[in-house]
C-alpha cells in the first residue's frame, strides 16, 4: 500500500510504500533526509459536497480518515502531477556512487598525466594538436558520462562539475606546448614547404630577369663552361637581395664561404641592382648543388624563393641578422629573468658572425634557475652548429648548454655520437662536456667513446670511465690481460673503484707480477672490491 510524505524542508509531496515506513529517504527536490513518521504522512480526507455527507461522516472528516490508508486509491489528479516516484527520492546504489568517482578520477588523472607527458621529451613528444583534441574529448566525454550515471539525484549539479573539469582539461591542451623531436641534417625535398619552387612562364622570366639584372649570371654561365669544358650552370649560382648594405654584404660572403666551403681562389660577386638598392651576389668557380644552396639560405638568412632552371634564389634577408648592439640590447641577452632573454639569444644562434654565435651558446649554456623557453628552435639551432662547427670551445659550450637543454632526445644523442665519431677519426679534440652528456642519458655509443679516448689518455679521461661503473668491468678485464703496462696500471686504478667479485680471479693472477707498482695497485683494487 502506498502512502503519502511531505519533506518538512521544501514541503514537496512524495508516495511511497508503506514498507519505507521507519527508514529515512531523501527528498528528490532538495536532497534532504528525513524519515517516513507519522508527522511527515499526509492523511488525505474524504472531500463531501452538499448533500452527499450522512451524520456519522462529520466526525471522520476532523481526524485520519482510515478508508485513505486501507483503500489503496489512486491519487488525485493534481497529486499525481507533481508526485514522484519511489525512485526519485532513493539514496543512489553503491554502484552508481562508485561510477561516479571513477568518471571524476579518470578525468583528472588524465590530465596530471598530459601534463606530465608534455613536457620535452615525455609521452606527448610529436602528438599534434589535433590528436590530443580528440583524445581529450573521448576521455572527457567517458569521464563526464560516468559522473551523469553516477549521480541519479544531482544531474543538474554533476553536469556542471563535468563541465568545469571538461573545460581545465581542455584549457590545459590549448596551454601546453606541441613537442616536436629536431631533426637535423635533412636535406630539402622538392616537396619541402620553406622551398618555394616556381614555375614561370617566358614572360614573368622576362620580368625577372630584368629586375634582377640577370645578364651578370649569363656572363657567369659562359665563362664556366668554358673554363670547365661543360655545363657552366653547374658552377654558377645568384642571389638577389633586396636592401643589402656594404657591410652586411661582408657577413653574408664569409657565412656562404664557411657552409659552402668556397675556396679562397674563388670570389663570391656583388652587383648593385636598382640604383644601388638591391643586390646580386654570384657564386661561381666550383661545382654547386642548387638545393643544397638554398637550404643555407633558409631560414638562416631569410625567406627564399627559388627558381631551379635560372639558377636564381630571390631572398627576403631576416631583420634580426644585422641587430645593432646597444645597452637595451646587452640587458637582454645578459639577464636571465629578463622576459626577452630567451627569444634575443635565439636571434643570436642564427647569427651570421661566428662571435655572436659562440657568445650565445656560452650564455645559454649557463642558465640555471630559471624556466627554459623557446626550447625546440634553441635545441634545432644547438645541432645545426653542432654540425657544421669544429672550435673545440665552441663545442665544449655546446655540450654544456645541451645537458641542460636537451636532456635524452634521440635526436640530440645520435648527432652527438656522430659529431664525437667524427672527431675521433679526425684525431680532433673532443670536449669532455660531450661525452659527459652521452654518458648522463646513457648513450649506446658513451663506453665505446670514453675507451677509446682513455686508451689515448687514461688521465685525463678517469673520472668519465669511473663514472660509467660496473658496465666497463669486462673492458677493463680485457685491458689488464693484453693492454701495454701503463694502460694495465691506470685499469688497476679503475678497479679500485668500480670493480666487482668478478675482476678477483683475474686480479689474483697479476699478484705475481715482478713489476712492484703494479703489484701494489693489484693489492689496492682488490682492497677495494673486498671493501665494498
Amino acid at each position: 500500500m502506498n502512502l503519502q510524505i511531505q519533506c518538512p524542508k521544501c514541503t514537496k509531496r512524495f508516495t511511497v510504500h508503506e514498507d519505507l515506513t521507519g527508514k529515512t529517504v531523501e527528498c528528490g527536490a532538495c536532497d534532504h533526509r528525513f524519515p517516513v513518521r507519522s508527522e511527515s504522512i499526509i492523511v488525505e480526507r474524504s472531500k463531501f459536497y452538499p448533500g452527499e455527507h450522512k451524520s456519522g461522516d462529520f466526525l471522520n472528516r476532523l481526524g485520519k480518515n482510515p478508508s485513505a490508508d486501507e483503500g489503496g486509491g489512486a491519487p488525485s489528479p493534481a497529486d499525481a502531477a507533481h508526485t514522484p516516484q519511489v525512485d526519485a527520492i532513493m539514496p543512489a546504489s553503491a554502484g552508481q556512487n562508485i561510477a561516479a568517482v571513477i568518471g571524476a578520477t579518470f578525468i583528472i588523472l588524465y590530465g596530471l598525466i598530459f601534463f606530465l607527458g608534455t613536457s620535452t621529451g615525455g609521452m606527448f613528444q610529436d602528438v599534434t594538436m589535433e590528436k590530443r583534441l580528440m583524445l581529450g574529448g573521448f576521455v572527457g566525454l567517458i569521464s563526464v558520462g560516468l559522473i551523469l550515471f553516477g549521480s541519479k539525484n544531482w544531474r543538474v549539479r554533476a553536469a556542471l562539475v563535468g563541465l568545469a573539469l571538461l573545460a581545465v582539461l581542455f584549457a590545459l591542451i590549448f596551454n601546453r606546448p606541441v613537442h616536436t623531436t629536431p631533426v637535423v641534417d635533412q636535406v630539402p625535398t622538392p616537396e619541402d614547404d620553406r622551398i618555394q619552387v616556381i614555375e614561370e612562364d617566358p614572360l614573368d622570366v622576362k620580368g625577372i630577369k630584368s629586375r634582377v639584372g640577370y645578364s651578370a649570371i649569363e656572363r657567369k654561365v659562359q665563362t664556366m663552361g668554358e673554363r670547365f669544358n661543360e655545363d657552366g650552370a653547374e658552377y654558377v649560382v645568384g642571389i638577389f637581395v633586396e636592401g643589402l648594405s656594404g657591410s652586411q654584404f661582408i657577413e653574408v660572403e664569409n657565412y656562404l664561404k664557411d657552409v659552402l666551403s668556397i675556396p679562397p681562389t674563388e670570389a663570391v660577386n656583388l652587383y648593385k641592382r636598382n640604383q644601388e638598392r638591391d643586390s646580386l651576389i654570384v657564386i661561381s668557380g666550383m661545382k654547386l648543388d642548387f638545393d643544397t644552396v638554398v637550404r643555407h639560405c633558409e631560414p638562416r638568412l631569410g625567406r627564399a624563393t627559388s627558381y631551379p632552371e635560372l639558377r636564381l634564389i630571390d631572398l627576403k634577408m631576416s631583420a634580426s641578422l644585422f641587430s645593432k648592439s646597444g645597452e637595451d640590447l646587452q640587458k637582454k641577452l645578459t639577464d636571465q629573468t629578463h622576459p626577452a632573454f630567451f627569444s634575443v639569444n635565439l636571434d643570436e644562434l642564427r647569427s651570421l658572425t661566428p662571435d655572436r654565435v659562440k657568445d650565445a651558446v656560452a650564455r645559454l649554456s649557463m642558465v640555471i634557475d630559471v624556466e627554459l623557453r623557446h626550447e625546440e628552435p634553441i635545441i634545432k639551432e644547438f645541432l645545426s652548429i653542432l654540425v657544421s662547427k669544429s672550435d673545440p670551445i665552441l663545442l665544449s659550450d655546446l655540450g654544456k648548454a645541451l645537458r641542460i637543454w636537451a636532456g635524452g632526445n634521440k635526436a640530440c644523442l645520435d648527432t652527438v655520437s656522430r659529431k664525437v665519431s667524427r672527431l675521433l677519426a679526425e684525431k680532433a679534440i673532443v670536449p669532455a662536456s660531450l661525452i659527459d652528456y652521452l654518458i648522463e642519458n646513457e648513450a649506446e655509443k658513451a663506453p665505446l667513446f670514453v675507451d677509446q679516448l682513455w686508451a689515448e689518455e687514461p688521465e685525463k679521461w678517469l673520472a668519465q670511465y669511473a663514472s660509467m661503473g660496473s658496465i666497463v668491468e669486462p673492458r677493463l678485464l680485457f685491458h689488464l690481460e693484453d693492454s701495454p703496462l701503463r694502460l694495465k696500471k691506470a685499469a688497476l686504478i679503475l678497479m679500485a673503484k668500480i670493480g666487482t667479485d668478478n675482476s678477483l680471479p683475474a686480479l689474483e693472477k697479476l699478484t705475481a707480477s715482478p713489476d712492484e707498482e703494479l703489484k701494489i695497485l693489484v693489492g689496492l683494487a682488490i682492497q677495494g672490491i673486498k671493501a665494498r
